[in-house]
């Protein structure tokens, strides 16, 4: 077996680095969607150009193509339901340190053991 000395996996040629994963916020990711579709590259081109894949590309379209309202996140600061809880099933379990009523008749019920 004849091994090249310009072989890629030879342990004298250093490997390159991967690039570092980069993390965009939400306004930062509107931005690169503005430029993309404001400008003429393809998508693989301009996730390229950006380094960036384009699974994130595709994803980021998706959640920002989603309106405001269309979130999977409650908002907590308003009351959820305006029916009591019902009434813990075990009587001897009144020690709970925190008791949240997330409507539709669910209860969360923490406590220290």
């Amino acid at each position: 077996m004849i091994i090249s000395t310009s072989d890629a996996n030879s342990p004298s040629r250093p490997q390159p680095k991967p690039a570092k994963r980069i993390m965009r916020s939400r306004s930062q990711w509107e931005a690169l969607l503005e430029e993309f579709n404001a400008g003429e590259l393809t998508k693989a081109a301009f996730c390229k150009k950006h380094r960036i894949a384009t699974s994130s590309l595709y994803r980021w379209q998706q959640i920002l193509s989603q309106g405001a309202g269309d979130t999977d996140f409650i908002d907590v600061t308003e009351p959820l339901s305006i029916t009591p809880a019902p009434p813990p099933v075990h009587e001897c379990d009144n020690n709970w340190q925190v008791e949240l009523a997330l409507g539709a008749g669910i209860v969360l019920r923490l406590r220290t053991v």
